[in-house]
């Protein structure tokens, strides 16, 4: 079938069902093909991702090429796609080649990203099967923003056959697709759950037509090639929703499609082969209608004959091939693995991308699309078969989209995402907001175009080597540490994995500290490779052990002889040194490190880690690189507490009760609402938790303010013991108040009277300029009491 045949039925101008260059729509898929013919004049653009490898013949440039055509391939090419006028954002997510597993830390990644560059809606044609449809905790956020952002995601229900779930299509703000033959009935493949029933539809997937690397085309099967055609269906939406003067809101165009599925006339409905329909079957005239439509006339006419679901193309489903576009007729075999009966698939591609089945079409194309002049006639609304139905109601039970980003959650555990993608050779990366402004796109700029993405992230140092090779240099120029076990020095082997021993080495040998490949860590996650920037100045190492000692040396002449020992280091290098030799103390020694903020820029490259894992390299800037001690944070907030109560004329609180809440904050803080670092929200969030962390007044005033408050005065004249607040949440949106070409964010932090939730919150706001490297706030933090 032919990506348009959808359409059928809708009753537009042509013009109407091309889409608008206002709509972007962000593909997460393999590496695109851009010089096949069908793209010529598509207004699409490659954002970097953690893919540098060029499109090929593999299956996952087949994939992201059939999948993106499906969407933008122009009119008169042979292949024309369902909103070809819209913008696209190109963000490969999986690779060609046997490492075809990509971790949903990295979808979490492309998701935040392309939220940041302005995308409408999201097509994700792939998927991880998980018991419980939970995504891991950094795409569980990603998915999130995009819901408080009002990004639509689309992404494929999987195609195992089975009652089960897969992420992200599990997850209830997501539009799930599943996959339908010819004849309108779910393939036997395609997956359903009750989750899916209630934010799910089936589109046509099967032997879906579109482009193939080469400058062909192909025949594919599979919830992956269903799922653009829903996408591309809601961009139509959305641009319907622009032409009528109204905002852009892609929820409510997933929200049309949900209500206006076609609910099958199948019973039992809690029955399996019921329950495949998901929410019912995609009806793109009757969504148009309901979203072009005024007042009571949302419906088109629920009298009319039902939608024709006659195949567009038919063919056996064993084999993948290729079809001319001049002449309709079956190209030379492009199989990419056996497959059996229907719904099984090739198995080296077992699970790719929702486990879609490589089969294809090997007749010629017999039918083309409808007629462009019109739009057919009318279809009905409701359900298939019967004039008396209603719309589906599953949109009723999505979950409300309004809610700002109140939590950002912790890092993937790994995951196995099926693929990942390639640089395309010869495209910019760039903002992605075809030729829109770059606050628009929430894009850095400077004048001269858009900049590399910006990061503020909080989290842990650790340190990699690549490769053995790497590893065993460094042991064997690493000093022998010397233990001493009673009245013996005994020798031991260099341990280039030991922290301390490492910076030892580093203290005395600077110029290998970029020898060493540095890491960001989420717990024992790598989120980032950190590079230091080029440094314009070197700074004197701290001294170590030199033997200087005399009767006339004095202590500082002392100090200059131990720097003057050793050679300068670049800045940065020598913070990564000594936070290192800190994270390795016990957490109540003075010198002891639990988190660092890296302030710094994605440079658009890429690192592999010595155990696989592929992480994007970040630029350090060395304004903002911060370590702190929680134990010594602790003790400070405590000696306020102590000090407020007893201003107050009263006994201060017992330590330990202290200790425990405040502890229990900074955990809530570095677990609950930790994050990538990459948008403007994110880094605003963690640049007023660094802020936090150096200077606490915040989470001082904040813990105190309930109990200093609202202490009751007993019937002697005294008041009762101060009570400490609880943090609640904290809450990021764009500042109404913000300098000209600034990218502003208020951070509000609230607390709340744990042993009485009738009272007041009380709020902290901080407003935060995230335009530069390094983060500055606006203004002095401002306190108020919720309602």
């Amino acid at each position: 079938m032919e990506a348009r045949s959808v359409l059928r039925g809708l009753e537009a101008p042509q013009e109407e069902l091309l889409g608008s260059t206002e709509v972007c729509v962000a593909i997460l898929d393999g590496p695109v093909e851009l010089s096949h013919p069908c793209f010529e004049g598509a207004d699409l653009t490659r954002i970097d991702t953690l893919v540098t490898q060029a499109p090929g013949a593999g299956p996952m440039s087949l994939h992201g090429t059939l999948v993106t055509s499906l969407i933008f391939g122009q009119p008169g090419t042979g292949v024309t796609g369902i909103a070809p006028r819209c913008r696209g954002l190109l963000l490969p997510v999986f690779r060609d080649g046997d490492e075809a597993r990509v971790p949903q830390l990295d979808l979490a990644r492309a998701i935040e990203r392309a939220v940041q560059e302005g995308a409408h809606i999201i097509n994700v044609s792939g998927g991880e099967r998980v018991p419980d449809g939970q995504p891991d905790e950094l795409l569980g956020r990603a998915l999130r923003l995009c819901a408080e952002q009002g990004v639509l995601v689309v992404a494929a229900a999987g195609n195992d056959g089975c009652d089960c779930l897969q992420v992200p299509a599990a997850v209830p703000s997501v539009l799930a697709v599943g996959a339908t033959g010819s004849d309108g009935t779910p393939l036997q493949i395609s997956n359903w759950g009750t989750d899916y029933a209630m934010h799910g539809v089936v589109a046509p997937g099967e032997a879906v037509e579109g482009a193939a690397p080469g400058g062909g085309r192909a025949a594919i099967t599979g919830s992956s090639f269903a799922t653009p055609l829903v996408a591309g269906v809601a961009a139509l939406l959305v641009a319907a929703q622009l032409r009528t003067g109204r905002p852009v809101d892609p929820n409510a165009a997933g929200d049309a499609i949900l209500t206006t599925a076609s609910v099958p006339a199948c019973r039992p409905a809690e029955a399996p082969a019921c329950r495949r329909y998901l929410g019912g079957s995609l009806n793109a005239a009757c969504a148009y209608g309901l979203i072009s439509a005024t007042g009571d006339t949302a419906m088109t006419n629920r009298d009319a004959a039902t939608p024709d679901t006659s195949p567009v193309l038919s063919g056996p489903t064993d084999t993948a091939r290729k079809v001319d576009d001049a002449a309709g007729a079956a190209g030379g075999s492009a199989t990419l693995g056996e497959t059996g009966a229907p719904g099984d698939v090739a198995t080296a591609h077992d699970g790719a991308s929702g486990g879609q089945s490589w089969a294809a079409a090997a007749e010629p194309v017999a039918a083309r699309l409808p007629s462009e002049q019109n739009a057919g006639v009318q279809v009905a609304c409701g359900e298939e078969g019967t004039t008396e139905g209603t719309p589906a109601t599953a949109a009723a039970s999505r979950p409300e989209q309004t809610a700002p980003i109140a939590q950002s959650t912790g890092t993937s555990a790994g995951g196995n995402w099926y693929g990942q993608g390639g640089r395309l050779p010869g495209v910019s990366p760039s903002c992605g907001c075809g030729g829109s402004s770059a606050s628009e796109c929430q894009c850095e700029s400077n004048g001269n175009g858009p900049q590399r993405q910006l990061i503020y992230a909080i989290g842990t140092l650790g340190f990699d080597y690549q490769t053995e090779a790497r590893r065993d240099t460094f042991t064997q120029q690493m000093k022998n540490p010397v233990i001493r076990q009673g009245d013996t020095d005994i020798e031991s082997p260099a341990n280039p994995h030991d922290g301390r021993q490492l910076a030892d080495y580093l203290a005395e040998n600077p110029w290998a500290s970029d020898k060493v490949v540095w890491t960001l860590n989420l717990d024992a996650t790598p989120v980032y490779a950190l590079e230091a920037e080029t440094p314009v100045a070197m700074d004197w190492n701290e001294p170590i052990d030199v033997d200087v000692d005399g009767e006339n040396v004095t202590r500082e002449l002392r100090n200059l002889l131990k720097n003057l020992a050793h050679p300068p280091v670049s800045v940065i290098y020598r913070k990564f040194r000594d936070v290192l030799r800190g994270q390795m103390l016990n957490d109540n020694e003075h010198d002891y490190v639990s988190r660092v903020s890296i302030p710094g820029v994605l440079t658009g490259r890429t690192t592999r880690l010595y155990s696989g894992q592929v992480v994007p390299v970040v630029e350090v800037k060395s304004r903002g690189v911060y370590a702190w001690n929680e134990a010594r944070l602790v003790e400070s907030i405590l000696e306020a507490v102590n000090t407020a109560a007893s201003n107050s004329e009263e006994s201060a609180l017992p330590d330990n009760e202290v200790r425990d809440h405040v502890k229990a904050f900074l955990n809530k803080v570095y677990y609950q609402f930790r994050n990538l670092g990459q948008s403007s929200a994110d880094r605003a969030m963690n640049f007023a938790g660094t802020n936090g962390f150096l200077f606490g007044s915040t989470i001082k005033q904040g813990l105190l303010a309930p109990g200093i408050t609202h202490r009751a005065r007993r019937s002697d004249g005294t008041f009762e013991q101060p009570r400490l607040g609880a943090l609640d949440t904290i809450r990021v949106s764009k500042s109404p108040y913000c300098r000209p070409g600034s990218d502003c964010q208020d951070v509000e932090v609230s607390f709340f009277d744990p042993e009485n939730d009738q009272r007041a919150k009380y709020i902290y706001q901080m407003t935060i300029d995230v335009s530069d490297e390094l983060p500055v706030t606006l203004a002095p933090v401002h306190q108020f009491l919720d309602r």
